[in-house]
């Protein structure tokens, strides 16, 4: 009865398509001899095959559908026709361009269809922002406009400057996912209604998305600003923002001081409980529903496998983390597709741990052994000759009474693999003492808490050890 966005051609007018109007703005021209300048509207039309594309409809068509299309609503669209997407700053990625003519047809479906998605994004990876900004060759409108998603930190707050358009309102921030802080500008009513919703957001970290921004480069710095077809969202209830909010949890996110001292008052999100558990009841967790699930052990350490290196090379992408192979002279993530002439190196160490139930083997992951042994890998290479010998710090690890925060892998669920991915590590009376904590609160504890910054528990250790 419909036809997928993604079959789109330019053919034929007579088509029928059932979309989400995801996105909506106007078209203004500073020309136009009109009253108010409307050029015509622009719409993102998103099916149930999640493929999106960019529709517009001209101010005089636009006039007659104003009132009957609204954001986040589904709708049955026919007779329209399509041409290539050209010019600059296109929104979405799709090569075709819907037009609305004075024959198509607008009708609202009442009953939400759960199978067309409400949002979709087209993320940019921060740390890959610089190049996609030098890459345009039209570096004032580029091509496609770029989507992007981190944490909101170091808000400046709502201010007018003098511009030659005259007095506008701007909003600055850094938008970061941990490594990579690129500056933000807001401009004009975005502004004003970021600043809004920042002020109405309780839950911290502030996980950011901004939807079809522009890039400049300024020296070795990238600078987003926005343009008309920006939207900006805050703590989105949707998928990719618990993503986002896991991974800064695994990599150990800490706001920065400017951010921690202008949200003091704001409410934290209430932090996931991980579950405290044997390890035989760990090797009993081979249902399909515990795939990336997190739970804590503890254990004592038998013994380190020092034959075994206790570094290796890792891609510099920060949502990757995959070991890097050396060819023809560079070190190529064949998961990313890209070369690095000189690699990131991270802690990875093999033990072998027990408890009164069980001993497996268990794999130790950069955070994991930084948190035990306080020191950064950069801090123990001071030269090659170091990466041959097998560190004290992390042999005094042997007999040691820890808690290990465990991720469940593909392995663990599939192939019933013992051998455990170790995300995060304790001190075990650390852990004891801040479940006490927690309870003296009256906090209901059915395991270990861990906060979203994931550092509650380091500056914990730190006083202990002065």
């Amino acid at each position: 009865m419909f036809t997928q966005l993604s079959a789109l051609d330019c053919s034929k007018t007579a088509w029928r398509i059932k979309v989400r109007v995801t996105r909506m703005w106007p078209s203004i021209s500073n020309a136009s001899t009109g009253s108010d300048g409307l050029k015509g509207y622009n719409l993102i039309l998103l099916d149930d095959d999640d493929c999106h594309v960019h529709a517009f409809i001209y101010a005089d068509s636009w006039k007659s559908l104003a009132d009957k299309i609204d954001e986040e609503c589904v709708y049955v669209i026919t007779n329209f026709y399509t041409k290539k997407a050209i010019g600059s700053l296109k929104p979405v990625s799709s090569p075709i361009l819907i037009n609305f003519s004075h024959s198509t047809t607008v009708e609202k479906v009442e009953e939400d269809d759960f199978m067309i998605p409400r949002h979709k994004f087209e993320f940019g990876d921060l740390g890959d922002l610089f190049g996609i900004a030098t890459a345009n060759t039209n570096t004032e409108y580029p091509e496609f406009s770029t989507d992007v998603i981190g944490v909101l930190e170091d808000y400046e707050g709502l201010a007018k400057i003098k511009t030659v358009h005259g007095d506008r309102n701007i909003v600055r921030f850094r938008l970061t996912d941990g490594r990579h802080p690129p500056r933000v500008t807001v401009w004009g009513p975005l502004a004003v209604a970021t600043d809004t919703a920042y002020k109405a957001c309780a839950a911290r970290p502030i996980i950011i998305i901004m939807a079809s921004v522009k890039m400049k480069t300024f020296l070795d710095y990238v600078q987003i600003n926005t343009v008309p077809s920006t939207k900006i969202y805050l703590n989105l209830d949707n998928e990719v923002v618990s993503a986002m909010r896991q991974r800064l949890d695994e990599e150990g996110y800490v706001p920065s001081e400017k951010t921690l001292s202008s949200t003091s008052s704001a409410v934290l999100i209430p932090p996931p409980i991980i579950e405290t558990i044997t390890l035989k009841q760990l090797s009993e967790k081979t249902k399909y529903e515990f795939l990336k699930s997190m739970f804590l052990c503890k254990v004592k350490v038998k013994n380190i496998e020092e034959s075994e290196n206790w570094w290796y090379d890792c891609c510099h992408r920060s949502n990757c983390n995959e070991e890097v192979s050396k060819v023809e002279g560079k070190f190529r993530c064949f998961k990313c597709h890209r070369n690095y002439p000189i690699p990131q190196k991270r802690y990875r160490i093999a033990v072998l741990a027990e408890d009164e139930t069980e001993a497996f083997s268990m794999v130790l992951l950069d955070r994991a052994v930084k948190r035990i042994v306080g020191k950064l890998i950069a801090e123990r290479i001071d030269n090659q000759a170091t990466l041959t010998d097998y560190p004290d710090e992390l042999k005094a690890i042997n007999g040691k009474d820890l808690s290990f925060k465990i991720e469940l892998n593909e392995d663990n669920i599939l192939l019933k693999s013992v051998v455990y991915i170790v995300t995060d590590a304790f001190d075990s009376e650390i852990t004891a003492s801040s479940k006490s904590e927690a309870t003296n609160s009256d906090v209901e504890v059915t395991g270990f808490i861990n906060d979203h910054t994931g550092h509650s528990q380091v500056k914990h250790q730190k006083n202990q050890n002065g």
